[in-house]
């Protein structure tokens, strides 16, 4: 009997403490594919779009390389993206978008491209 006890709190335990395939910690960042990287695509350029209307800068995306999503204070978006500038230069870029919605100008762009400062620019949703 005490045998039996140990095994099934040694089981609770286990499966309390194990992670669903695809998702990692709680706040960890999830990486995309699929339907939500089309999504996460959309965004992006919902984002790029917002601020080509406004002071930019002016991008266009040539092709995501990797893109995740971290639930936090909001949703952060992380890319690696070669983004196509006014001069048609294709350049690697790690571009985040941190959307809190509820606020006036709720999302912020960052931008860190190589031999550039980082940009960091605001929008509404």
């Amino acid at each position: 009997m005490f045998a039996a006890k140990i095994l099934i709190l040694c089981s609770a335990c286990l499966l309390a403490s194990a992670t669903p395939q695809g998702f990692g910690p709680p706040g960890a960042p999830i990486p995309l594919q699929g339907e939500e990287l089309v999504e996460a695509q959309r965004t992006l350029q919902a984002s790029l779009n917002s601020l080509a209307a406004g002071e930019g800068p002016y991008y266009r995306i040539s092709r995501i390389l990797s893109a995740s999503v971290q639930v936090v204070a909001g949703t952060n978006n992380a890319y690696e993206v070669e983004l196509i500038g006014n001069d048609n230069i294709v350049k690697v870029c790690n571009v985040d978008i941190w959307s809190r919605s509820w606020l006036p100008n709720g999302i912020r762009v960052t931008f860190r491209c190589p031999n550039e400062q980082e940009l960091v620019r605001v929008h509404n949703a």
